[in-house]
């Protein structure tokens, strides 16, 4: 406990009296002095049995870097009470999360700043006896996650990557996928005829076609130390694009998996893996687009061809890459 500034006035009063009673005599002592000491004794003991406070938040939704969200507590309490919230690196208050406490509650706002999860508390409330002479001040050590989601950035598909999402959304046998050498038992209606007539007599070619269940596109992510960030943002704008494109997607992170599944859950459950996801190798997981982090920078593979992330956020999707595209050995 501690005194308030009243306290120390009230305090210097009877400091004052009682010097004053030293020449005037204990009635000046009786008349102001005591009243002094009974207040100041009054708020010590009011105060230390009233029971400790206990402040609960409700879990603020998760969201991007840059936006805001709105911190709720709930402070249970004996008489008037003052509340400061603690916020992790990753939030910044918008304004001051230092709140009286009305009817119980109080409530402040946060930026999201940084990708991760980060903790709202704990929480130091402050206490006032009645005649507002003495404070205390108890740290209440619950915290609250707030989960920050990784950047994700609009992607303009290569033609590499737009050929993975063509074949990926096939439902039916219209879509061609490769051309393979006929063997007995091939359905004469798979021959493709037009290439089979200009090789040798008797030399057919069979063309494959998407199956009706390739619907789906297993996405690793991995990445150096220093680049978790990096790579999280360039997985989750991969995923997210393809979540929106109705295709079901499966996320390998050093974090952990998210096993196939499309629609806003996935999408959900999928920015949270790489929003709490480190930086590390995720081993021998067949992908059909593979993220990779470090300090050359963020690179794509995807059909076998590697390139850089940035071709799928700059716009130059569009044109001829094939130059640029690197045949994965």
């Amino acid at each position: 406990m501690r005194l308030t500034r009243r306290g120390y006035a009230v305090l210097g009063v009877a400091v004052g009296a009682i010097a004053l009673a030293a020449h005037a005599g204990p009635r000046s002592l009786n008349a102001v002095a005591g009243p002094a000491v009974v207040t100041l004794a009054y708020g010590v003991v009011t105060l230390a049995r009233r029971d400790a406070p206990t402040v609960t938040r409700r879990k603020p939704a998760p969201g991007f870097p840059g936006e805001t969200r709105e911190v709720h507590l709930r402070v249970d309490a004996d008489g008037p009470c003052q509340v400061r919230d603690r916020t992790g690196d990753g939030l910044h208050p918008v304004d001051d999360a230092d709140r009286y406490v009305t009817d119980g509650e109080a409530r402040y706002t946060v930026e999201l700043l940084e990708r991760g999860e980060h903790a709202l508390g704990p929480a130091s409330v402050t206490q006032r006896d009645t005649l507002g002479v003495v404070s205390r001040e108890t740290r209440v050590q619950e915290t609250t996650p707030a989960l920050v989601y990784p950047v994700v950035e609009p992607v303009a598909p290569n033609r590499t990557f737009r050929g993975l999402v063509e074949r990926a959304g096939t439902e039916d046998r219209d879509a061609f996928d490769t051309l393979r050498e006929y063997v007995p038992g091939d359905a004469l209606r798979d021959v493709h005829w037009k290439t089979s007539a200009k090789r040798e007599p008797g030399e057919l070619v069979v063309a494959e076609f998407a199956r009706a269940d390739e619907g789906g596109v297993t996405v690793v992510a991995e990445g150096d130390a220093e680049f978790a960030d990096e790579m999280a943002s360039a997985a989750a704008s991969i995923a997210v694009y393809l979540l929106d494109a109705d295709l079901d997607v499966e996320l390998h992170a050093p974090g952990g998996r998210v096993r196939d599944g499309r629609g806003e859950q996935q999408r959900d459950d999928v920015l949270e893996l790489l929003a709490r996801t480190p930086a590390g190798r995720v081993g021998d997981v067949e992908a059909d687009v593979r993220v990779r982090a470090d300090a050359s920078g963020v690179e794509v593979t995807a059909n076998g061809r590697r390139f850089p992330f940035s071709e799928l956020t700059d716009g130059v999707g569009a044109a001829d890459d094939a130059q640029r595209q690197e045949v994965v050995a």
